[in-house]
């Protein structure tokens, strides 16, 4: 493992492994849509809801999905979709030569990133309040109060926020080492919009959310990374176990989220 099992065994210092299990435990057993606090790192780190909170720290912190080898002529991580903040804190403490640009839509979720951004004091992080888009505007924004908001997308008997919205083509350049978009079904929009940029980027991570009331596009996004000279490796994130026969959902349109890592050097 590059580097990460040093700097892992540093922050969690004379946490065992059980103890660490017992906290992850307690949280996943809280109510749902509760704000609450775990205790990672040896501080109180803010969460929204608790069974989000533990499926997001086993999947980045335990099974380290966003490890890359860091390029060193570039110094910035882009994180679109931030939400409670831990990716931001994997990418602070594991590339703290980077400058980590975060975004998040959702001004409840995004007082809580901030907070635990200042409780970490993670000084090479720069957050902002907004979603990533095709364009510079004013979006209405849906959220389950947890990891599931979205612009445009509409949760039944839900009366919408109203967010601001950022290019995120005009900010990708030959700096960034990592771009990292999980946007709840805004990537297709987002991704085509930054087709002829995507180039500059070392490593590309995007989770694609596949909605039933709209045409798949999976396909399509692979085609543009390739084209843009990326090999591309994929991993469920959310699938139906029996595709056939079952028919639950992630939430109340999309029925699977795929995860797409992409890079330049095959391994």
């Amino acid at each position: 493992m590059y580097g990460i099992g040093r700097k892992f065994k540093r922050y969690f210092g004379n946490l065992s492994l059980s103890s660490i299990q017992r906290e992850l435990s307690r949280v996943n057993n809280q109510p749902r849509f509760k704000q609450g606090y775990a205790r990672v790192f040896h501080k109180p780190f803010l969460y929204n809801d608790g069974k989000g909170f533990h499926a997001t720290y086993q999947e980045i912190f335990q099974n380290n999905i966003y490890q890359f080898i860091p390029n060193p002529d570039c110094n910035v991580i882009i994180d679109c979709g931030a939400n409670m903040g831990l990716s931001v804190l994997y990418f602070a403490l594991n590339y703290p030569k980077h400058k980590i640009i975060a975004f998040e839509p959702d001004p409840s979720i995004f007082q809580i990133l901030e907070e635990n951004v200042k409780t970490f004091q993670l000084t090479n992080v720069v957050i902002h309040n907004k979603a990533v888009w095709d364009k510079e505007e004013t979006l209405t924004f849906f959220t389950d109060n947890g990891m599931g908001g979205r612009v445009e997308n509409p949760y039944p008997d839900q009366k919408p926020m109203m967010v601001e919205t950022i290019r995120l083509k005009d900010i990708l350049s030959t700096d960034v080492d990592l771009l990292k978009i999980d946007i709840e079904g805004a990537e297709d929009t987002v991704i085509r919009d930054c087709a002829e940029k995507l180039a500059t980027v070392n490593n590309i991570f995007f989770e694609y959310h596949n909605d039933l009331n709209k045409e798949q596009t999976l396909h399509q996004l692979l085609d543009i990374v390739k084209e843009q000279g990326f090999h591309y490796y994929i991993k469920d994130s959310y699938t139906r176990k029996r595709p056939f026969i079952d028919t639950e959902l992630i939430c109340e349109v999309f029925d699977m989220a795929i995860n797409v890592f992409c890079y330049k050097n095959v391994r």
